[in-house]
């Protein structure tokens, strides 16, 4: 720096360059002896050099000791040299009052967006007499440590809105690269920060597994304006059920349906899928393809709802995956009275499917209200949830008849075919 020299032009206009004087000592003898004294002021040394580690967009203070070595007040202006370029600012008062012989302290403010060194020469000019002192400073700009922390709690699977505040103070708009730690939290590769002021960046937490707490940093970076670091704080509920579905079936039949959910992970995936109650059945893994969007791709189940009682039937379907998370259905079912059937045509014999619709062997009696239909049986054993085929044979090609079918031991009504001879 050569911030001196002004001050020393200045300084001449009011004393000389060369300062003469003279020293006279009279002896005893008589006699005395005379010396001329010159002398010239040279450039003062500096006051302090002061070098400081800082941290990027935090502001520091430096505080600057200037001392009046006159007895009487006097105001000294201040230059800072060279001027910081782009987003860094070195920037005080412009000028100080100081008391005769004494001291005050002058508060020198720092700041910067970006990683680097800073040096600047800050002098201290007398305005009465053009003399000077001056401190060379230096700040080292580190890394961006965590700029601010946020709370983010919900349930999985529920997106939950975060907007940070990024302040950009040049102008000209600003492009920020934008990444985080954690793949739950979701947010452009992109953000444009307008110029000379705040834009708000919004990201988006949605975890697809529950978490008791964690953390994780998003990051947004430019050449320009550095780093802005983050910490979020973490937290995910188990979701409850994701629906509901209702379905009604006879006993002996059956009704298929569909359950509908969205696979959000950006990989495929398969899950286990279960139901808690026998009347219902779902495949045992489903296959989900990657999520290439933001929202989800949809994934379909069947469930077929076949009840072996009468009345409500409720039950929960579970899908779960390691790496997607879990999905709760509720099932409700109602199970109906047995529908009548038919007409069948016995062309001299004929062989009926019945299904046992309990859990567990049944009997049942058989019997038709016409003699034309005669039964190889009068009564079955059947194992639970499977099939049985009733032998009917028909010696009138115009009889018209029923065959009824009743559960000995199990309390409901009987299943109705009605026949026909053909």
């Amino acid at each position: 720096m050569t911030g001196g020299e002004d001050e020393a032009d200045a300084s001449t206009s009011q004393r000389p360059k060369v300062h003469t004087g003279s020293l006279f000592f009279p002896l005893p003898n008589g006699t005395a002896v005379l010396f001329k004294l010159e002398g010239q002021a040279m450039a003062p040394e500096e006051a302090g050099s002061i070098e400081k580690e800082v941290q990027c967009k935090a502001s520091h203070r430096e505080p600057l000791a200037v001392k009046n070595w006159m007895n009487r007040p006097q105001r000294f202006t201040v230059r800072i040299e060279p001027e910081p370029q782009g987003t860094t600012t070195l920037k005080g008062a412009s000028y100080i009052d100081v008391p005769a012989n004494a001291e005050r302290t002058y508060t020198l403010s720092f700041h910067t967006f970006v990683e680097g060194s800073t040096s600047a020469r800050v002098t201290f000019t007398s305005e009465e007499t053009g003399e000077y002192v001056f401190y060379n400073v230096s700040f080292l700009a580190q890394a961006t440590k965590i700029l601010g922390s946020f709370d983010l709690r919900t349930q999985v699977r529920q997106p939950r809105e975060l907007e940070i505040n990024l302040a950009n103070p040049l102008k000209e708009t600003v492009t920020m690269a934008a990444s985080c730690d954690s793949s739950d939290v979701i947010l452009k590769s992109e953000y444009q920060l307008r110029e000379s002021g705040e834009t708000p960046c919004k990201i988006v937490y949605r975890p697809l597994l529950p978490d008791a707490g964690s953390t994780a940093k998003v990051t947004f970076s430019s050449t320009e304006l550095g780093d802005f670091v983050f910490e979020l704080k973490l937290v995910a509920t188990p979701a409850g059920a994701d629906k509901s579905m209702q379905m009604k079936a006879s006993l002996g039949a059956s009704h298929k349906g569909t359950f509908r959910f969205v696979h959000f992970l950006k990989a495929a995936a398969t899950y286990q899928c279960h139901a808690d109650d026998p009347a219902f059945s779902v495949p045992a893994t489903i296959s989900a393809p990657a999520a290439t969007e933001e929202t989800g791709v949809e994934v379909e189940v069947e469930v077929t709802f076949e009840p072996s009682k009468l009345g409500e039937c409720n039950a929960k379907l579970t899908l779960e995956s390691d790496e997607a998370g879990e999905y709760l259905c509720i099932l409700n079912g109602h199970g109906l009275p047995p529908n009548p059937q038919g007409p069948f045509d016995v062309a001299g014999t004929l062989k009926l499917e019945f299904k046992n619709p309990f859990l567990e062997q049944e009997s049942f009696e058989l019997k038709t209200d016409s003699p034309a239909f005669s039964l190889k049986e009068e009564s079955i054993s059947v194992e639970g949830r499977t099939k049985h085929f009733i032998d009917i044979s028909n010696s009138d090609k115009d009889a018209k008849g029923k065959l009824i079918v009743s559960a000995i031991n199990a309390n409901c009504p009987p299943w109705v075919y009605y026949l026909r001879g053909s």
